[in-house]
């Protein structure tokens, strides 16, 4: 009962069916039938599956030799022999692969089994003439017989367009060198005691190897009559005539059955399309074939790609409509990805069928190009996965998503040649056919590698949960700025530009929080320093700065509990939001209470004092101002790593701590002093002792704080004692050499390289910064539930889409920019009918220009009065490396001309030199 076989149903919830499950497979371990047909009179369950192993008791039956008493038993008991295993198997199958004829025979008597099921385009004849060997083929040879005396049918082919037969004959070439004579046995008995058609499958491949290898054999002459078998096999060898002809006689017999007809011609489109034969699948599709949901186009669409049939791919495309059911049959499987997967790199992808096929999913407009498959791979993460430059090229060029990311969280970016994506961030900057210089020069900014995929027309997915949602459009961005490699694309006008665009978005929110913040700062800090717990000062003035404070607290803590609603996930995981909570708390404190002690007052004031301060640096730190940012940023990295370093070094100094502890710290025993002392004498030493304790290093805590002092330089050597102990003096040079000198100048040299390193990338610092910022806000939005009835309530004050820029602030997923009229941004929308004169979007801080005036209607970007109009144009700099790009891209195009020019000038003097050549060679000949 412990065996490794008895323990194989277990994974079952239910306690009761897992004991009666596990007495079943106790029992059939065992090959003992009296506790089998116990545990089925107790209600075990033979279609039960394990989810560990995914067999049924009844399929583990089946497979095993000489059970055919417990499949009895099983099928007594409603044993599924339908049903199907997660592989594709049926009972039948694991019957026939015990090789036990008994089996096979108790399965069949017993039972309404479909003896031609095939697994694998295989039948069961097909699995015994693959398996059949020398030590096997008397028990094999059983099984064939039992299974053609119950009807099993000897003219179905496999994938290979073979029968059993052929299968057999096609392993028998060498029978006689190996003296397998039972082969000559079964071909004899198969031929005469069933109907065999030698000549239909593979142009009669079965007769020729018949003849060869078994030249005295008899071959009874038997055509099958023209079935659906028949015209399958016709289709897989390519019979194109022979099956035109006999598909009419088919259809003419048939067609009246509507649907079976439908069935069958359902199943000959499918073999059609699995031959690649372009013009039997147009006579089947014509022919009445309609592709609705039971027409199995995903699978089509899948074999055309999977092996690369680009024709009939482009013309199973060609025969759907543009209706949402058929977008979604389309976009079923992953059809690019599958493409994708199939390209050799090695190969001219000229003549690679593979390209062709993915040349056309491109060119269709219904291919969801950002489809990713079961591990969340879309076409381009296979694209950069397998190194295949030109799809990558070409993906890119159709708006393919770049923050896709799959079930490891990864982007195809992650792999990414950051020369291909910077090609393509070039190729996303146009212009109109305008000089520079003039007014109505524009440059278009193309955002499509940013358009997430639920806000692309064809998205197959819920679009009903996509519009509820909110999408991480930072995320692409954010990556490239955590990466090494990819961190100097956040220059680039394309990513820039949106970056931009974006902070305009936030900027209005934002400056108004730094605003009040920024008062409610310097009217507490005044209120503490100046009036906190103190009677002589005005009384008007103490109020104003107290209820000016209690307003601002009261703002921090609206606004940290609306954070903590919206982004309740990851509010307590910030070091920062706690010591925000912290501040609001201690400012209440000193803003409701002042009956306070002196002493506590004074501890209050200056830690609500050092709150405050270092919030509002770090407040400061994030305004999108270069300089700000950079120092902020300098600050941060230097701490971060004088405190890594410190982690590491204060080993050395605790130990010399100690050891001036221990040297140091040297008392007089009251005994040994002088006895003549007088009691003023005394006093006075003790005053001195008291005054001096900090140089004495006279307890553990004070040794320490001492000793981080002296790392900074102030030695105040001159009061330490070292005529105490003569060691001492070399215990000091030793930290005087490895902690003042060595690890202090150290610890400057690495403070100076990572400001020296961030000053060298103060611009990307600046940029990443800003891309930070943008993202805190944008995941807070994502991770909310908006229909929560706070959130509601924050979201009817503050929309919940003001940082999404699609679908539809950017609807047409780029913007104009305007270098020679001031910078200004233009955001082009889809042609209206409708005029109207200039006027503003309020929410979207969008001034609308007038209708009549453009071909389609237009957008200037502002963010309202409150705020300097230079704020709402373009950078200058973004705008200078665009037209930096487009200058270099017409030269290199002009260039380019060139070189073609010469080449073509360079072929035709070869052709006049070659006929110059064979005119003067013909001249001398004659």
């Amino acid at each position: 009962m412990n065996g490794p076989n008895n323990v194989q149903l277990l994974c079952i919830a239910d306690p009761q069916v897992r004991m009666t499950m596990r007495a079943l497979a106790a029992s059939l371990a065992e090959g003992n039938i009296k506790h089998f047909q116990y545990a089925l009179n107790w209600g075990a369950d033979p279609n039960v599956r394990d989810d560990r192993t995914g067999f049924t008791v009844f399929e583990q039956t089946c497979q095993k030799e000489g059970s055919a008493e417990f499949i009895l038993e099983c099928l007594k008991n409603g044993a599924n022999v339908q049903m199907q295993n997660a592989n594709g198997k049926y009972p039948i199958h694991f019957a026939t692969s015990s090789l036990d004829p008994n089996n096979i025979l108790v399965l069949l008597n017993n039972s309404t089994v479909n003896i031609d099921v095939a697994y694998q385009d295989r039948t069961s004849l097909h699995m015994l003439f693959e398996v059949i060997d020398q030590n096997n083929w008397s028990n094999v040879f059983l099984c064939i017989k039992v299974l053609l005396k119950n009807g099993a049918d000897f003219n179905i082919p496999n994938d290979d367009n073979r029968t059993p037969l052929g299968v057999f004959v096609k392993n028998s070439k060498s029978w006689k060198t190996k003296s397998e004579f039972w082969r000559k046995e079964i071909l004899e008995h198969c031929l005469q005691h069933t109907s065999v058609d030698v000549d239909s499958f593979r142009k009669g491949e079965l007769r020729n190897k018949i003849v060869e290898y078994f030249p005295d054999t008899i071959i009874p002459s038997y055509i099958m009559e023209t079935n659906l078998v028949v015209l399958m096999s016709m289709l897989k060898s390519h019979k194109d005539a022979k099956f035109d002809v006999a598909y009419k006689q088919y259809k003419d017999k048939h067609k009246h059955d509507t649907s079976a007809w439908k069935q069958d011609l359902k199943e000959l489109v499918k073999a059609a399309v699995h031959s690649g034969t372009l013009a039997s699948v147009k006579k089947l599709v014509e022919d009445d074939f309609v592709f609705d949901s039971d027409s199995e186009l995903p699978e089509l669409l899948t074999r055309c790609c999977s092996y690369g049939n680009y024709d009939v791919l482009n013309y199973l495309l060609s025969k759907l409509g543009h209706t949402e059911t058929d977008i979604k049959q389309i976009n079923k499987e992953p059809l690019l990805s599958l493409v994708i997967k199939e390209i050799n790199i090695l190969k001219n992808k000229d003549k690679c069928p593979f390209f062709k096929c993915l040349n056309c999913l491109l060119g269709d407009q219904r291919i969801e190009i950002d489809k990713a498959d079961q591990k969340g791979f879309s076409a381009l993460h296979y694209a950069v996965k397998y190194k295949v430059d030109a799809a990558v090229e070409l993906l890119l060029r159709n708006s393919a998503y770049i923050g896709k990311q799959n079930m490891f969280k990864e982007l195809p970016i992650y792999e990414m040649s950051p020369e291909v994506l910077e090609n393509y961030l070039d190729s996303c900057l146009t212009a109109n056919e305008k000089r520079p210089g003039d007014d109505a020069y524009e440059i278009n900014i193309d955002y499509s590698c940013l358009v997430p995929p639920e806000y692309k027309k064809n998205y197959s997915g819920n679009k009903t949960i996509a519009t509820n949602c909110f999408a991480d459009e930072m995320l692409p961005i954010m990556y490239m700025s955590k990466s090494s490699d990819l961190k100097h694309l956040l220059k680039h006008p394309v990513i820039s530009s949106f970056v931009l665009i974006k902070w305009l978005r936030l900027s209005l929110y934002f400056y108004i929080n730094f605003l009040i913040c920024t008062l409610f700062f310097l009217s507490f800090t005044w209120y503490v320093v100046g009036c906190y717990g103190q009677d002589d000062v005005d009384r008007f003035l103490k109020e104003t700065l107290r209820w000016l404070s209690l307003v601002g607290a009261t703002y921090m803590a609206l606004r940290e509990l609306g954070q903590m609603m919206l982004h309740r996930k990851m509010y307590f995981k910030s070091l920062e939001n706690w010591m925000e909570i912290v501040l609001i708390l201690a400012s209440y404190t000193v803003l409701l209470k002042e009956d306070f002690e002196s002493e506590m007052r004074q501890v209050i004031s200056a830690i609500v004092i050092l709150l405050s301060a270092v919030e509002f640096t770090l407040l400061v730190g994030t305004l999108p101002v270069l300089s700000i940012s950079t120092h902020m940023v300098m600050l941060k990295t230097v701490s971060k790593n004088f405190l890594k370093s410190l982690v590491l070094y204060s080993i050395i100094l605790i130990s010399f701590a100690f050891c001036f502890y221990t040297l140091f710290n040297v008392r007089t025993p009251k005994n040994d002093q002088d006895a003549s002392s007088t009691a003023a004498e005394k006093s006075a030493n003790e005053e001195e002792e008291e005054e001096d304790k900090f140089n004495t290093f006279s307890d553990i805590r004070t040794s320490l704080l001492k000793t981080m002092v002296m790392l900074t330089g102030e030695f105040e050597a001159a009061n330490i004692k070292f005529d105490t102990n003569s060691t001492s003096y070399l215990i000091f040079v030793l930290f005087i050499f490895f902690v003042a000198i060595v690890i202090f100048n150290l610890m400057n040299g690495l403070a100076v390289s990572d400001t020296a390193a961030i000053k060298a990338e103060a611009e990307l610092i600046g940029l990443s910064q800003k891309v930070d910022v943008i993202s805190k806000y944008e995941n807070a939005l994502k991770t909310t539930d908006i229909n929560g009835y706070l959130t509601k309530a924050i979201f009817n004050l503050f929309p919940s889409t003001f940082l999404q820029l699609f679908p539809e602030y950017l609807p047409l997923h780029y913007v104009i920019v305007m270098p020679n009229q001031s910078n200004i941004i233009l955001i082009p929308r889809p042609s209206s009918n409708v005029l109207s004169a200039s006027r503003t979007d309020v929410e979207s801080h969008i001034e609308l220009l007038p209708l009549d005036k453009q071909p389609e209607e237009k957008i200037k970007l502002t963010i309202g009065c409150c705020v300097l109009p230079s704020f709402s144009r373009m950078d200058g700099k973004i705008l200078k490396y665009a037209k930096e790009i487009l200058h270099s891209r017409n030269r290199k195009n002009q260039s380019m001309e060139k070189d073609q020019l010469y080449e073509i000038k360079l072929a035709k003097m070869e052709r006049d030199i070659g006929k110059i050549l064979a005119y003067l060679s013909n001249s001398n000949s004659k």
